[in-house]
């Protein structure tokens, strides 16, 4: 009897403990027909789930669901985004207020006449330009969120010089840099940064410059103050691994085949569904399975090289025979179909049709401003390296720039 007193009471406590736990993250407002319940979205948590622990019904979940999908992709949810659900005590839910960040709110609501509407509302913003230069001490991130900036700054600049410096070795104490960045801004609070315009790191007597530039046809890069992009034709890996499992190799021992033949690929071991992006701009020339790779993917680039991915899980949406890549972009995941003992990506490159091994390709600088641009770009480079040169350190100035 005792035993089973004291299993109740633990029972009682858990369900207490976990009623508690979810006020602590919801909190109910009522009046004698309306209730209203601001909450923030928590671990698992879907739009459905909290639509349903609020007793929603089935057929006003779908209406609201369907709706919201429409303003906003569910997969993009995360830890902490806010909501507001408001009840009413005869109709159901009148309206649901979802708020990812401060700039952003999506509303799906009942009219007078019972019809569901969504609306997205943005907050309007004044996007100011403004400049700071700043010395090492210790590392670049730190530089940098001592001159009262924030961390994604110094991101974005490590990210545009990421070709020509190695930010974890090569910085030495009394390194200068300058940055040119947009800011967005709303009765002069700071709301978010916006793309960096220009920026200089100066080290060892040199100076690496970046300065961003858009040509007439509309394309977009970062120039050093020669008009060569910063940009390598590829990037060092498709994905981030864990370790390299097999290398380049003119004879090598198969697992499941149980005998010696040509790998002329890299094998990345990461987990089962690891993003892959493609390492260049190019045009998928084949999307499919293909024998012993399993789900396949071969990319044409534009300078003669070809690139293969294979052992895929799965494709990335919109991967398919004919269509264009970017850089970066995801075009598939880890897995390890066809051929293979475990979660893999066989990575294979070809240069004029002739395999070659990535590891030890000296890989070849994106395109250079085209010659037609060249008088534009000398506009922008000379305004931009004057306003680098009148930065003060450790102090942000707002500048004022036109491009005409």
């Amino acid at each position: 009897m005792i035993k089973k007193v004291l299993i109740l009471f633990g029972v009682l406590l858990l369900v207490g403990s976990g009623f508690l736990i979810y006020k602590i993250q919801q909190t109910k407002y009522y009046n004698s027909l309306i209730t209203t319940i601001s909450g923030y979205v928590t671990q698992g948590e879907t739009l459905n789930s909290i639509l349903f622990e609020n007793a929603v019904s089935n057929e006003q979940i779908r209406s609201i669901v369907k709706l919201m999908e429409k303003l906003y992709d569910s997969r993009k949810w995360r830890v902490g985004d806010i909501y507001e659900l408001t009840i009413h005590k005869k109709e159901g839910v009148v309206s649901f207020k979802f708020q990812p960040d401060p700039l952003n709110t999506y509303i799906i609501e009942k009219s007078k006449t019972g019809e569901w509407t969504s609306q997205h509302i943005e907050e309007k913003l004044s996007k100011v330009v403004v400049g700071i230069s700043g010395k090492i001490k210790t590392s670049l991130y730190e530089a940098i969120l001592e001159t009262k900036q924030t961390p994604d700054l110094a991101v974005d600049f490590a990210d545009i010089f990421s070709w020509q410096i190695d930010f974890l070795t090569e910085p030495r104490v009394g390194d200068l840099f300058k940055i040119i960045w947009e800011r967005y801004e709303k009765d002069g609070k700071v709301f978010k940064n916006g793309r960096i315009l220009a920026a200089q790191y100066l080290n060892d007597d040199k100076i690496h410059s970046a300065i961003f530039f858009t040509d007439s046809s509309g394309h977009s890069d970062y120039y050093d103050t020669n008009g060569k992009s910063l940009k390598r034709a590829f990037l060092r890996s498709p994905l981030n691994y864990r370790r390299i499992s097999s290398y380049f190799a003119a004879r090598r021992y198969h697992p499941i085949l149980k005998y010696f033949r040509p790998h002329l690929g890299i094998d990345y071991a990461a987990p089962k569904g690891t993003p892959i992006v493609s390492i260049g701009d190019g045009v998928v020339t084949y999307a499919g399975r293909k024998g012993g790779f399993g789900k396949f993917i071969s990319i044409k680039h534009t300078n003669s090289y070809s690139t293969m991915y294979g052992h895929l899980s799965g494709y990335a949406k919109g991967i398919r025979t004919g269509a264009k890549v970017r850089q970066n972009q995801l075009i598939g995941y880890v897995g390890a179909t066809g051929l293979a003992t475990g979660p893999h990506l066989d990575f294979r490159i070809t240069q004029n049709g002739r395999f070659i091994n990535f590891l030890r390709l000296n890989i070849p600088s994106a395109k250079a401003i085209l010659s037609k641009y060249k008088n534009e770009f000398a506009k922008v480079l000379k305004l931009y390296l004057t306003k680098l040169a009148d930065l003060n350190l450790l102090h942000e100035t707002k500048l004022h720039i036109v491009l005409k």
